[in-house]
């Protein structure tokens, strides 16, 4: 089965990930990577979770046994342990409390999954193979590096200020977006990004064609 592909706000969204080895490190540094805030419950925690919590105020660890009262007020779950009994307790009561939740490595007790993903400031890019096969949506990822550069991130955060006075400059959807286009064209082929004085200059040029 195909997962929708849609992209989330989760900034300082209340994430409970239950495990505390290898694999619950990974998803933890996932989710903050995108500004979640984090509570990990396991009865371990491991060395490199511990030392990553000293380096995040976003980032909450908890040596003890799960309890139900755990998943109040969670927006997302992810379970990470090596208990399949308690990770098949968790998965259901997730579901049941409309929760969305992650039981790594057993996608028939997911309501989502982790895909691979690119990140450059504000742009994502990411793959999923419906939890078929990490190794090769990680492989597509590598693939894409390439092309999804920090250059394009800093174009994003350009696009992203001049999204309005475009809006404003260009009130048709068909002019828009081929101004849109010729600016992204001419930002590919600048060496940098363009300045606002440069950009306002051409979308004055562009104006005038359009």
């Amino acid at each position: 089965m195909a997962y929708f592909p849609m992209f989330v706000d989760i900034t300082d969204t209340n994430c409970l990930v239950i495990g505390g080895g290898k694999v619950a490190l990974q998803k933890v540094k996932v989710l903050l990577d995108f500004g979640a805030r984090v509570h990990v419950i396991a009865r371990e925690i491991s060395m490199d979770l511990a030392a990553l919590s000293e380096e995040t105020d976003h980032l909450l660890l908890e040596q003890r046994e799960f309890t139900p009262l755990d998943l109040q007020e969670r927006k997302l779950v992810v379970v990470a342990t090596n208990d399949e009994e308690l990770n098949a307790q968790i998965s259901m009561m997730c579901k049941e409390g409309g929760i969305p939740v992650n039981v790594v490595d057993d996608k028939t007790k997911c309501t989502f999954t982790f895909g691979s993903y690119l990140k450059e400031q504000n742009l994502v890019g990411a793959f999923s193979s419906g939890g078929n096969s990490p190794s090769l949506t990680q492989f597509l990822r590598n693939k894409e590096k390439e092309t999804l550069t920090p250059k394009l991130g800093e174009l994003n955060e350009m696009l992203g200020r001049w999204r309005q006075p475009i809006f404003e400059l260009f009130p048709l959807e068909e002019s828009r977006r081929s101004a849109f286009e010729q600016l992204i064209d001419y930002a590919l082929c600048y060496d940098g990004i363009p300045t606002d004085e440069e950009v306002e200059e051409l979308l004055g040029a562009i104006s005038m064609t359009l």
